[in-house]
């Protein structure tokens, strides 16, 4: 069976180091697209956040955003489904980790919120390099904990920036009884999406959607939370710079973020045929 669907990760795959999409990536996109195969994003950026990139990658129509939690369409502004936390749940969340600094992200359909004076502070819980993308699509609160707990808002992801490392152990120990995906990202955050939501979830809704087999997916990625869509896809490929987690699930290993990893996984295994 041909490949007729890939997924691609973006920090750390799709975009480079220095947070740019290569422009051999969105050359094999369009030859991909201009084929009739379909090419999406899977990543755990909120949908705003993908938009922001989205002429480097034009052709692609579909995300599937916050951990696998948001099906979204590019073309159409609009979000398609949404996988929601059970309010129990994260209020337990929030009393587990407790008075820890941390800064806190929020998803909500194709919303993020942050705390003011938390996006002043970037540099102080270790995602200054993120400022500019914080500025250009969160959404400034004046108490995002209080947005958080709200039962009237309707939650999908909840990221834990911790200002010191060796908070996020602890964190994921106080967490680990709870009904919650958790994914490990930057230096010292901690990711929480619902139990059984994940990359993986999000991949297969997206080839429901769409019509297509597992055994004709591949999903590309280099990071814990890629691990799940890794390990479900048809093809699993992981970037060169990936992590030694994500090499070992992967059926395959392509070059890195830098050097033109993503462009080699569309014309090797999307266009080519070739198979692991």
């Amino acid at each position: 069976m041909d490949y007729q669907l890939i997924a691609f990760d973006m920090d750390g795959t799709l975009l480079d180091t220095s947070k740019r999409v290569l422009p051999s990536s969105t050359q094999a996109i369009d030859e991909a697209v201009a084929a009739g195969k379909d090419v999406a994003i899977c990543s755990g950026r909120s949908p705003k956040m993908i938009e922001l990139d989205h002429a480097s990658f034009g052709q692609v129509r579909y995300a599937i955003c916050c951990n696998g939690t948001v099906l979204y369409d590019l073309r159409e502004h609009r979000v398609l489904s949404t996988t929601s936390f059970d309010h129990e749940v994260i209020t337990r969340a929030v009393r587990a980790v407790g008075a820890a600094d941390a800064m806190i992200d929020v998803f909500s359909g194709a919303e993020m919120y942050c705390q003011t004076t938390d996006l002043a502070r970037m540099d102080h819980y270790r995602m200054g390099i993120y400022r500019g993308l914080y500025d250009a699509t969160s959404t400034p609160v004046e108490n995002v904990r209080e947005r958080l707990l709200d039962p009237a808002t309707s939650v999908q992801k909840f990221i834990f920036h911790f200002a010191d490392p060796a908070s996020r152990p602890i964190a994921r120990e106080r967490l680990r009884d709870l009904p919650v995906e958790l994914a490990e990202s930057e230096d010292a955050s901690l990711e929480l999406s619902p139990a059984g939501a994940t990359k993986g979830s999000g991949l297969l809704a997206l080839a429901q959607l769409l019509g297509i087999p597992r055994e004709a997916t591949i999903a590309v990625g280099d990071a814990e939370n890629d691990l799940p869509m890794l390990s479900v896809a048809g093809l699993g490929i992981a970037m060169g710079n990936a992590t030694e987690e994500a090499r070992a699930v992967a059926d395959v290993v392509v070059a890195d973020n830098d050097h033109d990893g993503c462009a080699e996984a569309i014309r090797r295994f999307l266009l080519g045929g070739e198979r692991a």
